[in-house]
């Protein structure tokens, strides 16, 4: 009898087949465990109970939008009007909810700013898909607009939840807040499409190599078209939790400058293994990439950091973490 045929040595190759496979992911959650360790070695209150928790539901906002901005860099763009579709849905949300408890006000408020969010995911792809202009471009100079026109309807927060919606995001189901099963399903709903649909198999096509997509038959402008529409309905989730958090719209909690949806969004999916170039990633590592981000932010805010120099360690850290699966990388 060949050694292969044992059923402990068929258990070792598959084993050893399965970390070959996902030795990036493998890595960077290696990665995010080693910084769960640091935290609770130097970080006092890090694995109290109420903090772990704490640290999940400050990570719903950023990992609905992270799902969203995963499937449009393996498609081969990135979208940097994530930030500014959030504010937008969640001024105009609170602003006509204006605390109004009826359902038959609330639901198609949500609905309304649901489709506005939809709204810039297709003028996205248009621009892309259309007058070819580069994703980087197209999305920032949209994503400006939406922000400008946030800023003419209130330069201040505006309005008030319907008192129901908190739920969303102060609501429990047990001891588990209800954000973070939502989270959580819509992170097993998004894996399954990218990996068991063949519109998931397409994103990653096009983010391969477009041009050999189109030739094989697949509908590019398409997938391109779902991948910014689904952005930003990520997006418009995300400000819809933040909004139930705080209670009103606010027109920067999406972040005026790029720099707090936009790019942690776009570094928790590069973190997450996730290739700029396309074509390559997945959810599963885009979930370790924002809860690095979200881990790392907490523990420096409980060692009492200071706040640049939490720009610099946070920076420092994203590039290790890059580099070790970059590293990896080039040597299959």
């Amino acid at each position: 009898m060949n050694s292969a045929d044992y059923p402990g040595a068929r258990g070792s190759l598959s084993a050893t087949r399965f970390i070959r496979q996902h030795s990036e992911t493998i890595t960077i959650y290696l990665f995010l465990a080693v910084i769960a360790v640091i935290g609770a070695l130097f970080a006092p209150g890090f694995l109290k109970p109420h903090n772990l928790f704490n640290v999940f539901l400050q990570s719903v906002a950023l990992g609905l939008v992270a799902i969203g901005q995963t499937f449009v860099i393996i498609g081969g763009g990135i979208d940097l009007s994530v930030g500014a579709t959030i504010s937008m849905v969640a001024v105009y949300a609170s602003g006509l909810m204006a605390g109004n408890p009826a359902l038959g006000v609330a639901i198609p408020v949500l609905l309304l700013v649901i489709c506005m969010a939809l709204a810039v995911g297709l003028t996205n792809s248009l621009l892309v898909n259309r007058l070819r202009i580069a994703p980087f471009i197209a999305t920032m100079a949209l994503g400006s607009i939406v922000q400008g026109v946030v800023l003419m309807y209130t330069k201040r927060p505006k309005g008030r939840i319907s008192p129901w919606w908190s739920y969303f995001a102060n609501g429990t189901l047990g001891p588990v807040p209800f954000a973070v099963i939502f989270l959580f399903i819509a992170i097993v709903a998004a894996q399954f499409i990218l990996t068991k649909t063949v519109l998931g198999r397409h994103v990653f096509a096009t983010g391969g190599s477009e041009r050999s997509a189109r030739l094989s038959g697949i509908p590019t402008r398409r997938v391109v078209l779902f991948t910014y529409l689904f952005s930003s309905f990520m997006a418009s989730l995300s400000a819809l939790f933040l909004i139930s958090r705080m209670g009103v719209g606010d027109p920067q909690v999406g972040g005026l400058d790029y720099s707090l949806f936009d790019l942690n969004s776009i570094a928790a999916v590069l973190v997450g293994g996730t290739a700029l170039t396309g074509g390559v990633g997945s959810v599963v590592g885009s979930v370790a990439g924002f809860l690095i981000v979200s881990v790392l932010n907490n523990i420096l805010n409980l060692i009492g950091v200071n706040t640049f120099i939490q720009w610099i360690i946070r920076g420092l850290i994203i590039l290790v973490a890059v580099a070790a699966y970059s590293a990896q990388r080039k040597r299959v």
